[in-house]
This record gives structure tokens, C-alpha cells and sequence, in this order.
């Protein structure tokens, strides 16, 4: 385990790598940010890759590669290469961004936060840390942000202090800021050709475990749902600048069975009317809704439809035990016993799918992401620990197995994607990363009380309908990870922490006397209730008599309008049909003219005849400044037509406005009064 101190400074030195990222754009030109510093501070006059790669790595925590060291070497102007060695030409001309004064900024300011944390793990827990119990909480919370499995001690802890301090700004700023400059480093870290970003260029495969797949049918929740499609986003846009499939998306055959187990188990629920286990979310998602076992037959159709059109396929391959990959396994005795003895139980399960992975990469390059081929993608925490066992993972290789959030990064650093404007992976979020986890550490907890609700109840320490209530009871502790918020993150951390179902059952109890208590209030408050709810019955009565006789009121004022605009529309037809005659009238009179008087006489009439109504037009036009349009004209004159009639029979239009305003504002008062009564009741 690395020291508090080392910790801390990879920290600020991935927080300071963000920064300078934002006026570089370009990871070589970071480095050599970091590099123009180090030569400067350590007057490095001549030095070799290897010596300045060694200072780089060992003065920031940094692991990049010689590879990437050498590119941003080539960056720099002052330097100059003899032979293996590297010699600057003068020192006082070495100019640069001051990394060291922005880094100890960063490590004051990161280290007011690990206090913080710590103070509050302190207050939480009702007791005082040790400096070795300091020193986990420091190493963990470090763990958390650098994405490493190998601090789960006080995640919890850790998780809701960050979401009880979501609306400090500053704070979230500044934990994101290390955030974004992980997965810049962690690009990096196992990329050793970055000349090539914007770009995917080789065939990776990526099998998918059960709990992605659910996550990516909603069943666990929104939050997981948008962070599955983030990154199928990414690959298949991988996919379409390649104009071939290079990222192919797999299942194991047994990842299937996994699948139909479990949708055979919810329609053994539904059949039987059972709950189904508080703490498997997605089987709760599955059963809600479904009033008979082919409700559930549906879903697992529309699941696997679902699969199939975002590209998932079984995988085929039947060669997993044959003797030419057993140079391939990583299955063993010995590493089956240790692993089981190290997480506490059959390590088989986890190491199965590993082993598959194994075999696929064969004699792959593993310490570049890009060259690995192959890799699991899981949900499961025991498993992602396992991957990065020791025996299972040599130091700088890409494990056999890691999570989404890992995935997304790699693919949106190399597309090339940057910050800003861009659209940022929801994953990138602290917040967001608090919240699966603080999700998943609850889940866990209630897991772990669940089965010891069903000892007791099997033991016969609990009736069935105590276990059934307190089932219930759990069932409502057990929170998807976008119903997380700094609001509720003390009662979450109270249930985490409780180590039994005492606390629960003394709650019970509580709750059943003060029941009691109250129930004798309860009978006298039902009395005064039900005088209330008479009432409040009479006017509710009053007031649907008066909303049926405005609603009477305002259908005679409506048939009454209706019958004065059928005598304007007459008006208005015997008007049309007067200007269709005279327009008719005036064309008749003048062909019957024209053939009459022949055209050589009316000629000249006919076009004074014809300009006339266009001349009157253009000084209309002049006059007033607007053209006649006719259809205008009418609709105006039917206007008029209608508001003579109404004036005529005295008829008041704004009286039937008047009504509706009343039926409405008495409909509102009787949905009010309504839902009175339903509280009441």
C-alpha cells in the first residue's frame, strides 16, 4: 500500500495534469510541462530516457511510459540529443508554467479535505480514529478517485461525506478536477502511442456479465441505464469510423443461463405471490407490473430483442478446456485457495470467467489497452477484486476484467473527446461515482441482514408475519443509485453501519407502543372527523348544484349563439351569392358586348373597363398603404354581419366567457373539497 504522502501527491499531480490540459490540449504537451520543470528544478543539465523517466514517475507518482516520455522529450526546444543521451543547451533560457506552486496549492487543498473526511468519519463512527485508521481512511478516499480496487475500507464513509458536501461547489470542482485528470493519466498510462487519438484501430472484444446487461434494460435503475449507454455510444461510434465492427460485444454462454434462471425465478414468484429479495433491484423491476408468469415471459423477450438490436451476441467459442490453452489458464490450487482465503469465499465463480478471458487474449500485449483483445466487463465488485489480484495481475498490465466506468474513459480519451463543450461522460462525475457505490455498500449491508432475517425466521426465532413486515421494512432501505441525495445520506449510512437487526427489531417495538398510545387518540379524532366530513359532504353538494346550473346556463347562452350566427350566416351567403351573380353579371355583359358590337369597337373599352378595378386598387394602395385583399374584406364583413345580429337581439357574448370562468373556478373547488375528504377518510 502506498504512503499518505505518495498518495497525496498523485493527487495534485493529476489535478495540476487537468489544468495544464486545458491550455495544452494535447497530452505530450503536458508532459513536457512536467518535464520543463523537473529539468529546470533539478538542473539536469544531461540525462537518458530511462534516468529522467525514472525522476518524472518518482517526483509526481507518475507510470508513463518511456514511449510517451521520449514523444514529449522531442517537444522541447532547448534540449538537445547526443547519441542516448539528452543535454540542454542553456538553462536560463528554460521557461515554463510553474507546476510545483500549483501543486502544493492542490495538496493544501486536498489535504483540508481528507481532514474534513476524516473529522466527519470520526463523528459518524462516535469515536476516534487512530493514526493507522487515519491512514486507511487517507489511502481509501485516494483509492476512490484514482479508481483503484483496493480501498474498500470506510467507502462508505468516504461515499456520503462527498454527497453530503454535493452543494459545495468548490469542493465538487476540485474533486473532479483530480477525477478528469485520472482518466487523462490512465489514458496515457496504458496507451504508448498517442499519435494516433481520434481514432480506434484495433479488434477488441468486450464480454458483458449479467449485471451490465440488466443495467442496460433499466432494471437497476436510471442512473446505471445512462451510464451503459454513454459508453455503447462510444463504441458504436468506434465502430462507424471504422466502417467495420472493431469493438464486438460478447455474452458467455453461462452468462446466459444466469439470465434464464433468473427470469424463471421471477415467474416462480409471480406464480407463488411471493417478494422477491429486497436487495436484487433488477428482479424487483422484473416482478413489478406483472399480474401473471407470462408477464414475465414478455419481458425476457423484449430483453433479448433488446441484446440483439445494440449488437450483443452469445459467445460461440467451445475451446475453453482443451489442452492448447492450458498454457493459458490462470486457474490453480494454489491461486483457488489463496484468492478464496483472501475474499472469503469460492473464488471458482469469479475466477471461471477470468479464465475465459485469459484464453482469449492468448499471447496478447497486456500492459497496452489498445492490444489486449479481449477483456470482461462486469459490475461485480468481488470479481473486479479478484482481477486485480496479484497472481492475477503483473504491475502496469490491463487487468483481465474492470468496470464501466474504466471502459468509458478509455474510449472517450481515445476519440480524443476532451472537456468543455464536448459531452462529458455522466461517469466522470464524483457525485455520480459516489452515488453507485454509496448504492452498492447499502445493497450489500441489507443483503447481509436479509439472510440473517431468514436464519432467525427458519430457526423460529420470528413468526412468518414478522418476517414478512420486516422484509418490507427492508425492502424500502434499499435505494437505486439516482435516489441518493445529500438529504438522505445519514439515514443510509445508519443502516450501513448497524451491524445486526437488533436496532430494527427495538425500532419495531417503539413504533408498535407508540401505536398504541396513539390509538386511543386516533378513536376520539375520528368522531370530530367524521363531523367534519359531513360537512364538508353538504357543500360539496351545494356547490355541484351550482356547477350544474351554470353548466345549464352556459348550454342555453351557447344554443341561443349558435341560432343569431345561423341568421348572420344567411346575411353572409345571400352577400356572397349577390357578388358570384354581379361578378358573373359584368363578364356575360361584356362578351355579349363584344360579339355584339364586334372587337374592334369594344377593344378599347374592354381594357378601360378592366383597368378600372385595377386602378382603383394601386390608389387604395397609395392612399392607405395596404393592398385589398377580399378574402379579408368578407371575413370582416361576416364579423360585422354577426355582431349586428347579436346587437339586434341584444344578445352579450362576453356572458358566456363569464360562465366558463365560473365552471371552472367551481371545478377547482370541488377537486379541493374532493381531495379534503379523501384525507379525511
Amino acid at each position: 500500500m502506498r504512503k499518505t504522502k505518495e498518495d497525496n501527491t498523485l493527487l495534485a499531480s493529476l489535478a495540476v495534469f487537468r489544468e495544464i490540459y486545458n491550455a495544452q490540449k494535447d497530452v505530450y504537451g503536458i508532459i513536457s510541462v512536467f518535464l520543463t520543470e523537473l529539468i529546470r528544478n533539478q538542473a539536469l543539465y544531461s540525462f537518458s530516457l530511462n534516468e529522467i523517466t525514472s525522476k518524472l514517475n518518482s517526483t509526481y507518482e507518475f507510470e508513463i511510459p518511456d514511449a510517451v516520455v521520449r514523444t514529449s522529450l522531442g517537444r522541447l526546444t532547448f534540449l538537445k540529443k547526443e547519441k542516448t543521451n539528452y543535454e540542454v543547451s542553456d538553462m536560463s533560457n528554460i521557461k515554463g508554467q510553474s507546476v510545483s506552486e500549483t501543486q502544493k496549492a492542490i495538496l493544501s487543498s486536498n489535504q483540508s479535505i481528507i481532514d474534513n473526511l476524516i473529522r466527519f468519519t470520526e463523528k459518524e463512527k462516535k469515536e476516534q480514529l487512530t493514526d493507522t485508521q487515519k491512514e486507511k481512511v487517507s489511502h481509501s478516499f485516494c483509492c476512490f478517485l484514482l479508481d483503484q480496487n483496493n480501498g474498500d475500507e470506510y467507502i462508505e464513509y468516504i461515499t456520503a461525506f462527498i454527497l453530503e458536501n454535493e452543494g459545495d461547489t468548490e469542493f465538487k470542482n476540485q474533486l473532479n478536477l483530480i477525477r478528469e485528470g485520472v482518466i487523462l493519466y490512465s489514458g496515457i498510462k496504458y496507451n504508448n502511442n498517442l499519435n494516433d487519438l481520434g481514432t480506434w484501430r484495433t479488434e477488441l472484444t468486450i464480454y458483458v456479465d449479467t449485471e451490465i446487461l440488466f443495467h442496460l434494460a433499466g432494471y437497476n435503475g436510471e442512473l446505471y441505464k445512462n451510464l451503459v449507454f454513454d459508453f455503447l455510444n462510444f463504441v458504436k461510434e468506434i465502430n462507424i469510423k471504422a466502417t467495420r465492427k472493431l469493438i464486438k460485444l460478447k455474452y458467455f454462454t453461462e452468462v446466459r443461463y444466469q439470465i434464464e434462471g433468473f427470469f424463471t425465478k421471477a415467474k416462480y414468484l409471480v406464480e407463488g405471490n411471493v417478494s422477491p429479495d429486497p436487495t436484487t433491484t433488477a428482479m424487483v423491476s422484473i416482478v413489478n407490473g406483472c399480474k401473471s408468469p407470462s408477464y414475465v415471459i414478455e419481458k425476457k423477450s423484449d430483453f433479448y430483442v433488446l441484446l440483439k438490436s445494440l449488437g450483443f451476441e452469445e459467445d460461440t467459442y467451445d475451446e475453453y478446456y482443451s489442452d492448447y490453452n492450458n498454457k493459458y489458464n490462470v486457474i490453480s490450487q494454489e491461486i483457488d485457495k489463496r484468492v478464496s482465503e483472501e475474499i472469503g469465499e469460492d473464488a471458482g465463480q469469479y475466477l471461471k470467467f477470468l479464465n475465459y478471458i485469459s484464453i482469449h487474449r492468448g499471447e496478447a500485449n497486456e500492459n497496452n489497452f489498445e492490444n489486449i483483445g479481449d477483456i470482461f466487463l462486469t459490475g461485480n465488485s468481488t470479481t473486479l477484486k479478484v482481477a486485480w489480484h496479484d497472481l492475477l495481475k503483473d504491475d502496469g498490465n490491463v487487468p483481465l476484467a474492470t468496470h464501466l466506468g474504466f471502459l468509458t474513459s478509455k474510449f472517450w480519451f481515445k476519440l480524443n473527446k476532451g472537456f468543455g463543450k464536448n459531452h462529458v461522460p455522466k461517469s466522470f462525475d464524483i457525485i455520480t461515482k459516489a452515488q453507485v457505490v454509496l448504492s452498492k455498500v447499502l445493497q450489500d449491508k441489507v443483503g447481509t441482514k436479509f439472510e440473517e432475517l431468514k436464519s432467525q425466521y427458519k430457526s423460529g426465532k420470528l413468526t412468518e408475519a414478522q418476517a414478512k413486515g420486516r422484509i418490507i421494512a427492508l425492502r424500502h432501505q434499499v435505494r437505486k443509485p439516482e435516489e441518493i441525495k445529500n438529504d438522505i445520506v445519514k439515514d443510509i449510512l445508519s443502516v450501513i453501519t448497524e451491524d445486526s437487526l437488533e436496532k430494527f427489531i427495538e425500532e419495531q417495538s417503539y413504533l408498535k407502543i407508540k401505536a398504541e398510545k396513539h390509538e386511543e387518540e386516533n378513536l376520539k379524532l375520528l368522531d370530530e372527523l367524521e363531523a367534519k366530513k359531513g360537512i364538508e359532504n353538504q357543500y360539496l353538494e351545494a356547490k355541484r348544484q351550482i356547477l350544474s346550473e351554470k353548466t345549464n346556463l352556459r348550454d342555453a347562452l351557447e344554443r341561443q349563439r349558435k341560432k343569431l350566427e345561423g341568421k348572420a350566416i344567411k346575411k353572409y351567403q345571400n352577400l356572397k351569392i349577390a357578388t358570384i351573380c354581379l361578378v358573373v353579371l359584368y363578364c356575360v355583359l361584356m362578351v355579349a358586348a363584344i360579339f355584339y358590337y364586334t372587337w374592334d369597337k369594344m377593344e378599347k373599352y374592354t381594357y378601360i373597363f378592366g383597368g378600372i378595378p385595377i386602378a382603383a386598387s394601386v390608389i387604395y394602395l397609395i392612399l392607405f398603404e395596404r393592398s385589398i385583399n377580399p378574402i379579408k374584406v368578407f371575413d370582416r364583413q361576416k364579423q360585422k354581419y354577426i355582431n349586428d345580429t347579436y346587437k339586434e337581439f341584444e344578445f352579450d357574448i362576453s356572458e358566456i366567457e363569464k360562465v366558463e370562468q365560473e365552471i371552472g373556478k367551481l371545478k377547482n373547488e370541488l377537486n379541493i373539497i374532493g381531495g379534503n375528504l379523501r384525507n379525511i377518510g
